[in-house]
């Protein structure tokens, strides 16, 4: 007999093959016909034969089958089964079961039979609880502990990252990681695995959209996906923008597609103004013959801060790039740079104020991004795969330096600097409000600003003393320009 199932050695058997063993048991085929129809060796059948048979007794025990006729004189013994030898001899040979015995109809003896379904449930059932428990030793979980403790819970990495940056230490899967969390293996909790509890049910939006505005013409994402079939060689950013606190200052983000590199850049305000800034200093920094290659097409989503599309495409009165705008509410078109604005939540989580942070922050908040690697990328880093597109000097113009694999945080307390920056203008402000006070005078926000933007740099060339002082001067010189 010929076999219909394909021969693949050393592989469990699988519910198909299950069936057609049942299948051909009814209509009296033997192991060896069985074996060769399915490809498989004539003990592998006998064995699963024998597992997995199931027992059934008859109804009524005749006392005739009584291993103790004659002998017991026992009236309505309970023991039957016990004191019955009811197998049939039968049983005792190849095929094992009583699927195809033309007799079982009428026999009154002990029947096996051979069921697909429910051998199949037992071999789930078994394969399950083969897999479950630990499986690696007490010096192996403090190894383990001894390495990856420090990198989750005080530099915020991500699971991902240390498996690229330890693979010889985590050699199970990340499900078994995850497992073992929730074991208790490890001196880990679920809210120290920052990914497990960030996401919330995706909710579809019903919102109508918005009508295409004058600036929308030939720049809708079906412009831009026209445009890149026609030219699939032009480098791609997305543009994006990352607020703080209302009102307060916004970071002005752009990622390269090619690398996942991100570059950030502090704004002031969430304004026209303030991106055609940057753009004006990146044009002027790199030359338009850089520029072009890097940002030569640009896909953004619908914010009035991006709404002055010719400012930032023209470059001395000639069009040098090209900007798109996402459809609508559809902010996953441009789902990478959606995805990295995460790495910056980590260390600025939403409801974090911008305004105390300087140049500094932003270059150290960079470089710790762009130094993580992503999966995405071959398990390399957003910065080598730039580095490998367009090279280190281009980097360095960039100002994107190189952070080792175990250096690179993602923790809250990175910008530890901003923290104490931010707590000793606070205070300076508090002080300088209490003494205008006194002297019936009020300052206004954008005094308050000012002073900011003053000191931010170098307040940690002045003393608390010398720096109240100075900032009054200030203070002193505007009120009086007034």
């Amino acid at each position: 007999m010929t076999s219909i199932v394909e021969n693949k050695k050393y592989k469990h058997l699988t519910k198909e093959e299950r069936n057609i063993i049942e299948f051909m048991l009814k209509e009296s085929y033997s192991l060896t016909d069985i074996a060769q129809t399915i490809a498989k060796d004539k003990t592998t059948i006998s064995k699963e034969i024998k597992n997995h048979r199931k027992i059934k007794y008859p109804d009524n025990l005749s006392k005739n089958f009584c291993i103790h006729h004659g002998e017991c004189k026992q009236f309505n013994c309970t023991n039957q089964k016990e004191c019955f030898d009811l197998i049939c001899p039968l049983l005792k040979k190849s095929p094992y079961v009583c699927n195809g015995c033309s007799k079982r109809a009428h026999c009154r003896l002990v029947k096996f039979y051979y069921d697909a379904r429910i051998s199949n449930n037992d071999y789930l059932d078994t394969l399950s609880r083969s897999r479950m428990g630990i499986r690696i030793s007490k010096e192996r979980e403090n190894e383990i502990e001894n390495v990856i403790y420090d990198l989750i819970v005080n530099k915020q990495q991500s699971i991902n990252e240390i498996y690229i940056n330890h693979p010889d230490l985590l050699d199970f899967s990340k499900p078994t990681f995850y497992s073992y969390v929730n074991q208790g293996v490890f001196h880990l909790k679920n809210l120290d695995l920052r990914r497990k509890v960030v996401y919330k049910p995706r909710v579809k939006d019903s919102k109508k959209k918005r009508l295409e505005s004058k600036i929308r013409i030939n720049r809708t994402y079906g412009d831009f996906i026209n445009f890149i079939a026609l030219h699939p060689k032009f480098n791609i950013v997305e543009m994006d923008t990352v607020e703080g606190t209302k009102g307060g200052k916004v970071f002005l983000t752009l990622f390269f597609r090619n690398s996942n590199l991100m570059l950030i850049f502090l704004l002031e305000s969430k304004t026209t103004e303030e991106v055609i800034k940057i753009f004006d200093y990146l044009k002027n920094k790199l030359g338009i013959v850089l520029f072009q290659k890097l940002f030569r097409v640009i896909l953004t989503d619908n914010g009035s801060e991006f709404f002055d599309p010719d400012s930032i495409e023209i470059f001395h009165n000639k069009k040098c790039i090209n900007l798109f705008y996402c459809d609508p509410c559809a902010s996953w078109q441009k789902g990478g740079i959606e995805k990295n604005h995460e790495y910056i939540r980590y260390v600025l989580p939403k409801g974090s104020t911008f305004d105390y942070l300087n140049e500094n922050d932003i270059k150290l908040l960079v470089n710790h991004i762009n130094n993580t690697p992503r999966g995405i990328l071959k398990n390399t880093t957003p910065y080598h795969a730039f580095e490998n597109v367009f090279g280190i000097d281009v980097l360095n113009k960039l100002q994107i330096d190189f952070v080792k694999p175990d250096d690179v945080s993602h923790s809250k307390n990175l910008l530890i600097e901003h923290k104490e920056r931010k707590r000793s203008l606070m205070k300076l402000i508090n002080d300088l409000e209490h003494y205008y006070q006194t002297q019936h005078i009020k300052i206004d926000n954008n005094i308050k600003l000012q002073i900011i933007n003053q000191f931010i740099s170098n307040w940690y060339l002045y003393t608390g003393e010398d720096l109240f002082f100075e900032s009054k001067k200030l203070i002193d010189n505007l009120i009086e320009n007034k």
